[in-house]
């Protein structure tokens, strides 16, 4: 095809102009740096100075191999030293690079996968410009339609010009239809490109095209002349909220005008704050609402990446994205009454929370059961719930966890991370939670790992003291921890209990342990006495009996004097990899309310493993096993991981690119750097880690099952906290009727979600009881609501939810006979 040949008409306006912008040579000469061997962290980068055509024979099927997706990589130009920003400031004639990560959808939200590549490869040949496309590691990794790509095109962009060359070509394939989303690794001048290397199991995926015959792309400096976008009837939109009624009083087009956004071309502006002169933002209409919203991908905006309607414009640009300020604000403006605004907040903030499309898992769990961990663990969980009076089969595995962390020892997990957890299971009181705690003490001592467990903690002295007595091991196993909790956090506190908190965080997260200089002193003058002590006790056993007297184990008493120097050193140079876990139990009357922005912010709840029970407890059952140690399998089992070798732990090849979606999921920005849960996005790795290793310590190696229940798990302890955070937000005396509906929407899911109801279903009276009983603040408006006359007749807001939530497909009345029962929507 020559450069002559027909254009999309999509992009041939702005090829009109850019045309000119092409600079022509038969094989482009690419001045770029490269690395031979390692990963990322090798920054020691040689000359890679080749033409277009030999990458592109690089980049053939034949020539690229199956392995890890990390390895050798390249930069976009010639880089003066080790890899860094300032290394390649004088770098000319970059590379263009596109990461073809994620799309843009109808509605301006990003999701997860990029558009096809051919139809990128088709759109840049259209245009012109000499480029090469290929697919990376992780391309197919979902399905057929996952696409993830890297596009490459030759151009004379320099450090400064170079996000005006990426807004270009992203602009070109924009309005060719190719809705790929802008990343911000596009723009970074250093940042490594792996070289392609395919998944085995994905190999026959791999797709590479080239176009050579076109001309390397010049970064443009002008644009095409603006003109009039013709009128369209914006559609109908969904809903009738706070939010809706704004954008229909005041239309995107109008909003963005008055934010001096420059129209060029139909649907397609340029940003006041643009340096590269492309009209990088688009207008586009939300199949699912037909809510008409702006995206930007110009780099220089601060709301690049994001699908803005003009609610959201107006809460971002006159109330610094305080999303229910605006609210209230618009309410008024708008002139809605209390009464009309009451259910409109809760519409409003539903269209606020709710993504048209969940980004999809790195790892799929639909097929894992909490309840039924693999290997060993699933066994322990089997034989609680069997011997239980009452079982709970959702702390079980949180259990079968602790009492493996146990067994481990000091063997490290993967990576090398301590086996150490922090648990905390919220059950309700009577409910069978002591069962668990007694099997783990019982087992523990059957093991001779007794002197490892302790039933409370008194004091940061009394931590130090166990951790001491216990070699640097130890499980403290609390009921109602809540106590602890309340003591830790309480303004009164006494300085010992204020201090616990601290130092159960320093114990749990350090590789050394160091002693504060008064809790040296002392434990160095009590390891002394006993030393001396021990000391006397050999020196006499040395001697001849006497007789009628027991012949002392002279090497025994030797071995325990050495292990005495050692705990000497560990407590005047520091304790090393001191492994301290808790299992903590309570009641959702007592650990609900610790549940909160600014204890996860403090990091010990953040670090914790949650499990949030539901409110029924289950019927008393006939015990069909010997309690306790009527398996002595599990026993003999336990006992040879506490046995066992101290190798670290092998991972499979399918396990590690499991774990390494996981971790490229969670370092994505939007978790990493969310808003209160971004701390324990980005504590998921750890706990995957750790969970992953522990169900793994009796084969000795990491495989896919390992890695699936671990993410399940810690997945499901997400969601309890994020659940247990919006009931804290609507309990708060300043809980919005938005925060209150947006609860009590989550609280009948987790309702209908039971064992129980899901089989049987909840009548509506029973579900509107249990719902008031535990919403006090709901129970307050409803009965405020019955008293006014002004609302006689008219439903208040627990039937406004529950119809929104019958509407939506969430919850639907089914009739059993007589009687109406309410249950949860099949895949909801």
């Amino acid at each position: 095809m020559t450069n002559s040949a027909k254009q999309n008409p999509a992009t041939g306006q702005v090829n009109g102009v850019l045309q000119s912008s092409f600079i022509g040579n038969s094989s482009t000469k690419l001045n770029l740096s490269r690395t031979l061997t390692g990963r990322v962290g090798n920054t020691q980068l040689q000359p890679f100075n080749v033409t277009l055509s030999e990458l592109v024979a690089m980049f053939q099927p034949e020539q690229v191999k199956a392995g890890p997706k990390e390895g050798p990589y390249f930069v976009r130009g010639s880089c003066n030293g080790g890899r860094s920003d300032a290394a390649m400031a004088l770098a000319e004639n970059l590379l263009i690079i596109i990461d073809g990560d994620s799309s843009i959808s109808d509605a301006g939200e990003i999701v997860e996968g990029a558009p096809d590549p051919k139809l990128a490869h088709d759109a840049m040949k259209q245009a012109g410009i000499e480029h090469v496309i290929y697919t990376s590691h992780s391309h197919h990794k979902h399905g057929q339609d996952f696409n993830k790509w890297r596009l490459l095109v030759p151009s004379d962009a320099i450090a400064h010009t170079l996000t005006s060359g990426v807004d270009a070509i992203l602009d070109i394939l924009h309005l060719a239809g190719v809705r790929v989303a802008p990343v911000s690794e596009n723009n970074k001048l250093s940042q490594p490109w792996f070289f392609p290397r395919l998944d085995a199991g994905r190999a026959a995926g791999y797709y590479c095209a080239s176009y050579e015959t076109g001309r390397p792309f010049k970064v443009p400096d002008r644009l095409p002349e603006p003109v009039q976008a013709p009128a369209s009837a914006k559609p109908k939109q969904r809903g009738e909220s706070v939010v809706q009624a704004y954008c229909d009083r005041y239309p995107i087009r109008q909003k963005v005008a008055e934010m001096g956004f420059n129209l060029i071309r139909e649907n397609r502006y340029l940003p006041p704050e643009s340096k590269s002169g492309i009209a990088g933002a688009v207008i586009l209409t939300g199949e699912r609402d037909g809510r008409e919203r702006l995206y930007i991908h110009n780099d220089s905006h601060p709301l690049k990446g994001r699908g803005l309607d003009s609610f959201d414009l107006y809460c971002e640009d006159d109330h610094n994205g305080d999303f229910k300020a605006a609210v209230k604000a618009a309410a008024e403006l708008l002139g809605l009454t209390a009464t009309d605004d009451a259910f409109a907040l809760f519409i409003a903030a539903e269209d606020q929370t709710e993504a048209p499309e969940p980004d999809p898992l790195p790892v799929d769990v639909s097929g894992v059961s909490i309840e039924n961990p693999p290997g060993l663990a699933g066994e322990i969980c089997q034989h609680l719930n069997k011997t239980a009076n009452r079982a709970l089969p959702l702390i079980y595995p949180i259990v079968a966890l602790q009492m493996l962390s146990l067994a481990a020892g000091s063997r490290k997990g993967l990576d090398g991370i301590k086996l150490n957890l922090l648990t905390l299971a919220i059950a309700p009181s009577a409910a069978g939670k002591e069962h668990g705690q007694s099997w783990l003490a019982q087992t523990a001592a059957e093991l001779k790992l007794g002197r490892h467990v302790v039933g409370g903690i008194s004091s940061d002295v009394d931590m130090i003291r166990n951790l001491i007595d216990g070699d640097g091991r130890c499980c403290y196993r609390i009921d109602e921890i809540q106590g602890l909790f309340n003591a830790i956090k309480s303004k009164n506190a006494n300085t010992y209990e204020s201090k616990i908190g601290d130092l159960i965080l320093t114990l749990a997260t350090s590789k050394v342990y160091q002693f504060a200089g008064n809790h040296r002193r002392t434990f160095l003058i009590e390891i002394d006495k006993e030393i001396d002590h021990l000391k006397k006790r050999i020196a006499k056993a040395e001697k001849e009996p006497e007789e009628g007297e027991e012949t002392p184990d002279v090497e025994k008493l030797n071995r325990a004097l050495r292990w005495l120097f050692k705990k000497r050193d560990f407590i005047e140079n520091g304790w090393p990899d001191p492994v301290v876990s808790i299992m903590g139990h309570s009641t959702p009357s007592g650990l609900d309310s610790l549940i909160t922005e600014d204890n996860i912010g403090s990091g010990l709840i953040g670090r914790c493993l949650v499990i949030r029970c539901a409110e029924e407890r289950e019927k008393l059952q006939k015990v069909k096993e010997t309690p306790f140690f009527g398996d002595v399998d599990l026993f003999n089992r336990l006992h040879l991981i506490n046995d066992g070798s101290l190798q670290p732990l092998r991972v499979s090849t399918e396990a590690r690119q499991m774990l390494d979606a996981i971790q490229s999921y969670y370092d994505q920005d939007q978790r990493l750097n969310a808003p209160v849960m971004g701390a324990i996005y980005a504590r998921v790795m750890e706990q995957v880690n750790k969970v992953a290793s522990l169900l793994a310590l009796e084969a000795e190696e990491v495989k896919p099952e390992h890695v699936s229940y671990a993410f399940a798990l810690v997945a499901r302890c997400i969601e309890d906290i994020a659940y247990l955070l919006q009931k804290d937000t609507a309990q708060k005396a300043n809980a919005s009727i938005a925060d209150i509906a947006l609860h009590t929407r989550a609280e009948i899911k987790r309702k209908l979600a039971t064992r129980k109801a899901k089989a049987e279903g909840i009548s509506p009276g029973a579900l509107r009881g249990a719902i008031l009983n535990c919403s006090v603040k709901l129970k307050q408006i409803t009965d405020q609501h019955r008293k006014s006359t002004q609302a006689e007749g008219k439903p208040d807001l627990y039937d406004q939810i529950v119809k929104r939530m019958e509407e939506v497909g969430e919850i639907q009345l089914k009739q059993a006979g007589k009687k109406t029962r309410y249950i949860l929507t099949e895949g909801r």
